[in-house]
């Protein structure tokens, strides 16, 4: 379990590092298609870490890229 958990972070911090936070004000569907994808995979990383009690060091991560 602890090593799955190292993964979904590393996962999760290149997912957020690489995300484009503001994908929802682009005026390109594309872009727009791309950031919501993006986000949808943001979100199920972080549920999975949430339900393998990494709760915290995934809110803390989140808060770092989402300024």
């Amino acid at each position: 379990m602890k090593n799955e958990n190292i993964k979904l972070l590393v996962q999760l911090e290149e997912l957020l590092k690489n995300h484009d936070w503001y994908y929802n004000m682009s005026d390109d569907h594309r872009y727009y298609t791309r950031g919501r994808q993006e986000s949808e995979e943001i979100q199920q990383t972080m549920e999975k870490l949430n339900n393998n009690n990494c709760g915290v060091v995934t809110k803390e991560l989140y808060d770092k890229y989402n300024k």
